[in-house]
């Protein structure tokens, strides 16, 4: 059983869920059954967040009565197997859906960690910008260095990156970065620090770290 447990983007911050077809599949019920349930118990599983759901196409088919899948978190989706029957499929499933929610929350952790690890080296860029008041560095926005390190990491500025992931201006990309890529980021800005540290130029900056990397 693999890819039980889903969360909407790649942002660190999406609360993991599962679907009621997975639970009719896995559970080896009928998806109305599941539905049915979820309308008979809504209010106590509401106690634990508002039900979401979809409507989607029946699955390998070209036509057909759209459907209504409802999408679940952790403590929704375990509550709602306690009132299924205790088949031997359910156990097992139950079992392997707590232990994938386990691991998709555990990644998201390790993802938000590093994040904020990285937050810390960010400061220290930053501040190298901020201790050459004169420097021609001050007409530089942070974000000439920002578009610098994403186009060495990803090949792509920050705007571009926004249109890939879908990113809104209220969040920030970096909430969207896996752990390795927040490991690359982080070592590059910390290297375009010790060349502000040492006097260097946007320019020269931008010339070493692109030869460095691109060539």
């Amino acid at each position: 059983m693999n890819d039980l447990v889903f969360i909407n983007s790649n942002n660190l911050n999406e609360e993991p869920f599962t679907t009621s077809k997975i639970i009719a599949a896995y559970g080896q019920v009928n998806h109305d059954t599941v539905q049915r349930l979820i309308r008979n118990y809504k209010n106590d599983i509401e106690e634990f967040g508002i039900i979401g759901f979809q409507i989607r196409k029946p699955e390998n088919s070209k036509g057909g009565r759209p459907e209504k899948v409802y999408k679940l978190n952790e403590q929704q989706a375990t509550l709602l197997i306690s009132y299924m029957q205790n088949t031997e499929p359910v156990r097992e499933f139950k079992k392997t859906l707590v232990k994938q929610f386990y691991l998709m929350k555990k990644e998201l952790t390790k993802r938000f960690i590093s994040r904020e690890k990285a937050k810390e080296k960010r400061n220290t860029l930053t501040d190298a910008l901020d201790r050459l008041p004169q420097s021609p560095h001050k007409a530089m926005t942070y974000k000439h260095y920002t578009d610098l390190v994403y186009n060495i990491v990803f090949g792509k500025n920050t705007k571009q990156l926004r249109q890939q992931y879908g990113i809104s201006d209220k969040e920030t990309p970096r909430d969207y970065f896996s752990v390795n890529d927040i490991k690359k980021v982080e070592k590059i800005e910390n290297e375009i620090a010790v060349l502000i540290e040492f006097g260097n130029t946007y320019s020269n900056i931008k010339t070493i770290m692109l030869r460095k990397y691109k060539s």
